[in-house]
Formats: C-alpha cells, structure tokens, sequence
C-alpha cells in the first residue's frame, strides 16, 4: 500500500470542513480533483470513506478511525514546523536539566533561582534520576546538564567536579557507636546497615570493603541516600553516606569518617559536543559556589 501525501490532505480537509466544494476551496483545487484524490484514497486503502446522504458526503466509521490517526500525524508536523520556528528564531529553546536527589535541595534549587529568576523567555524541564540514568540520557543529548553522584575517575573532559569529600557513617545522636573517631566495617557487624542502592557509585565501594569482612552486618537496608540518612536520624541502622546527602535531608545525624576512605564526588556533566549555553554555564558556578559555601 502506498499513499500520497495530497490523497492523505484531501481526505482530511473534507474531514475537516464536511465537504468536496469547502475542501476543494481550502485546497485551491477543482471539485472534481478532490473527488479523484479521494477515490484513489479509497482504492489504495481499499475502504469506503464516505457515503452520500442526498447533497452530503457522510464519513463511514472507518473514515472517523482513519482520520484520529491523520491528525495525530498532522499534529506532529505541526510541532516540528514550531520547533524548526523557534529554533530559527532562537526562541523557547527547552533547557532539559536532571540532577540527583542529595543536590536539589537547597543546591538545584537555589541555583535555579538565582540564574533563571523571572526569565520568561527559558523553559525548563528538571528531573530528578539516579546517576547511571543521568549520565547515559546526557551521553545521548536528552539532557542539557545533568548533576550526577559519581567517583573521579568516572569523570571526563565534559565533567566539572563540584564537590568532593569521604563517605561518613552517620547515626542518631547516642548510638552505642557515636563516639568512636573512625567506623569500620568490623564495627558494623551487630548493626543494620543502611546502604544506598545498586544504583549508586558508592555502593560497589561499599560492597567492596563488607566483603572482606569475616562477619557481614547483622542486617542491611538498601535505599536512596536520602532516606539512608532519615532512617539514621531515627535510629534504624547506620547509614553510609555522605555530608552532602545528610545536609539534603537535613537529618540530625552524627557523623564519624568511614574506613577504608571512599571519596564521594558530584560533578555537573554536559553532552560531548554540545552547544555552549551560557546560562548552563552560569547554573554550573552557581551549584560550584553554594557547594563550596555550605560545606
């Protein structure tokens, strides 16, 4: 089966308009040639369109199926013509930016207010992922910027590190634990665990340093980095995290430094290649700036 774009546009103007003689108007062809189209319409698709009632043509309930679907096909025309419009125009360019969670709050946040402000004139589209995500959706351009949890070495030429510091086992003020100068995992095996997920840089360290332990914790818990903290602060476990994270959620925490050191780094990545934008630029020292100011 194959179709003509102006078969397709007769059809949907008699559609649209309810007849061959407005249709024809709004084609500016004859009558008889949107007839024709339509005819060949029909044949090629092999379905009768439209049924005359007297003076009318009456579309058959395939012609109103067939019509959503030419629609929808219009409606994407539509768009793409407005997008190539603005893009011409350098208007409305949609800024796609996703972050993880420990950095939205007060970090993302502050930072969109300060650069954007009442700029009418930037929509934006912000996400919040896990950095695995964050880091395959900006290798492939779906995202402007994104702000991710990551270790150094994980990094590249189109990565600017933000902060860096050494994962902490937080808990809640007078646990057993809280006034010893290092944590261990030895001295984590009578406890539960609070962990952040598989999807975490941090985790396969982590892993890593339980493994060679004779003794696993008594229990663990997997979840965000976030809620690691929420459930330290009321005295589930032991959450291995980092300041970052528990300032985030603002958790009343104690914190001691973690052995072995695990460096917890966060970076603003951008797409190889990808178009400067200054006002990505600007969101990036801002995010750098408060980093370095509320740690």
């Amino acid at each position: 089966m194959r179709l003509k774009p102006r078969q397709v546009e007769a059809f949907r103007s008699v559609m649209v308009t309810g007849g061959i003689t407005a249709a024809a108007d709004a084609m500016n062809v004859t009558q008889p040639a949107v007839s024709r189209l339509i005819r060949d319409l029909e044949d090629a698709v092999q379905i009768i369109l439209f049924e005359r009632q007297g003076t009318r043509l009456v579309p058959t309930a395939e012609a109103v199926q067939l019509f959503r679907e030419v629609e929808r096909l219009y409606l994407g025309l539509d768009q793409i013509a407005q997008a190539a419009d603005d893009i011409r125009k350098h208007k409305n360019i949609v800024l796609r930016i996703a972050s993880v969670t420990s950095l939205v709050r007060p970090y993302l946040h502050q930072a969109i207010i300060d650069v954007v402000g009442g700029r009418l004139d930037l929509p934006l589209v912000i996400d919040v992922e896990n950095s695995r995500y964050i880091w395959d959706m900006v290798e492939k351009n779906r995202y402007d910027l994104g702000f991710v949890f990551s270790s150094p070495r994980m990094a590249d030429k189109n990565a600017v590190l933000l902060h860096s510091s050494h994962a902490v086992a937080a808990m809640a003020p007078g646990h057993r634990l809280a006034s010893r100068s290092v944590i261990s995992p030895a001295d984590l095996q009578d406890e539960r665990v609070l962990i952040p997920g598989r999807n975490s840089p941090l985790r396969l360290t982590l892993d890593r340093a339980f493994s060679h332990e004779d003794h696993p914790p008594a229990s663990t818990m997997e979840t965000s980095m976030l809620n690691c903290c929420y459930f330290a602060a009321s005295g589930m476990g032991v959450g291995i995290v980092d300041q970052t994270s528990i300032r985030a959620a603002g958790a009343e925490v104690v914190t001691i430094p973690f052995q072995p050191r695990i460096e917890v780094s966060y970076f603003a990545i951008r797409p190889s290649g990808g178009q400067r934008i200054s006002v990505l630029d600007d969101i990036v020292s801002r995010m750098a700036e408060l980093m370095r100011q509320l740690n």
